[in-house]
């Protein structure tokens, strides 16, 4: 009969793929983020050069993208916050 021995507790391993995942989402969030910066510099471009229809165009976009901004920082946070928990 094998002999019974009792081990410390083990220690959770991290798994490596689930930390790959978790960074590839954290870059995907922290993308959606950065695209909302050249917009600004774009929609005075297009002012400057009297194309109101494309710097409307262009603050709908920057509009959408903040929505999906707010949005991504919300689950960033909240992904971060479960991770050091």
């Amino acid at each position: 009969m094998l002999e019974t021995r009792k081990s410390a507790p083990t220690e959770r391993v991290p798994d490596a793929a689930a930390d790959t995942e978790s960074r590839d989402v954290t870059e995907l969030l922290l993308g959606v983020l950065r695209s909302i910066e050249p917009y600004e510099a774009c929609i005075l471009e297009a002012e400057k050069d009297g194309d109101l229809e494309i710097a409307a165009f262009l603050r709908e976009l920057r509009r959408q993208d903040l929505a999906r901004a707010r949005e991504a920082t919300r689950l960033l946070r909240r992904s971060l916050e479960a991770a050091h928990i």
